[in-house]
């Protein structure tokens, strides 16, 4: 009885112990910009941008930015030749410091406005913003393997 025992349970052991020897890679995060949310009124949780017209007219104050009007916009794609690297977006067509606003990642597709002294701008997150015009192509790019690990 005792060795009926024994062997369920060292039969047990190594069923436990080859399920857990699969070699699980790491799984491979690239990072996006997370989506952005319109910031809601307390009141009846409608976006802050939709307004009552309560007077029946739809006046703007002179004050009030004007909205970006842009015409015929041409579908790029990021192309970089690391695997994780990003691309700085930034607010001026310059490589100062101070204007990064955000970043883009290999293959994420871009809505160019047009492309001017090397710097391609398109909108993001709702301003007109740059990227080098460099590291944009046509197509899709290929997908960049991450590197193999070494022991």
């Amino acid at each position: 009885m005792k060795s009926k025992l024994l062997y369920i349970f060292l039969a047990a052991l190594v069923v436990l112990f080859a399920g857990c020897k699969s070699e699980d890679k790491e799984a491979y995060f690239i990072p996006t910009p997370a989506p952005e949310i319109p910031d809601l009124t307390e009141e009846n949780d409608v976006p802050n941008d939709i307004t009552d017209d309560t007077d029946g007219q739809n006046e703007e104050s002179e004050d009030a930015e004007k909205p970006v009007v842009i015409g015929q916009t041409t579908t790029k794609y990021v192309k970089l030749n690391t695997f994780g690297a990003i691309l700085n977006v930034r607010s001026s067509p310059t490589t100062a410091e101070d204007n990064v606003v955000g970043f883009l990642v290999h293959t994420e597709p871009v809505e160019v406005i047009s492309i001017e002294d090397g710097w391609a701008s398109f909108m993001y997150k709702g301003q007109i913003c740059y990227v080098s015009a460099e590291f944009l192509v046509d197509f899709v790019p290929p997908y960049i393997s991450p590197p193999t690990p070494s022991q």
